[in-house]
């Protein structure tokens, strides 16, 4: 004994999706550094969803990596940096 099958949902419409270009966790952070006021660590950890410890290892790397980062303590918190390189 078989069974008629179910109908099928209709095909969806092709519609178009303006998608933003995705953007990686490590472009993220540095472009978090590179902003002006730069960034925290728990702002990195906000945007990223890494917990704290994660993100001074990544810093940690990048400084590996011959990026030069700095750091400043402004209004009670410690901002970080990513120093410019002159041309």
């Amino acid at each position: 004994m078989t069974t008629p099958q179910t109908q099928k949902p209709a095909p969806k419409s092709p519609e178009v999706e303006t998608k933003a270009p995705k953007i990686t966790k490590k472009a993220l952070v540095q472009n978090l550094l590179e902003a002006e006021k730069g960034t925290t660590i728990a702002e990195i950890a906000k945007q990223t969803g890494w917990q704290k410890h994660t993100v001074r290892g990544h810093l940690s790397t990048m400084k590996k990596n011959n990026i030069i980062i700095t750091s400043e303590r402004i209004d009670g918190e410690r901002r970080y940096f990513i120093k410019k390189q002159a041309d």
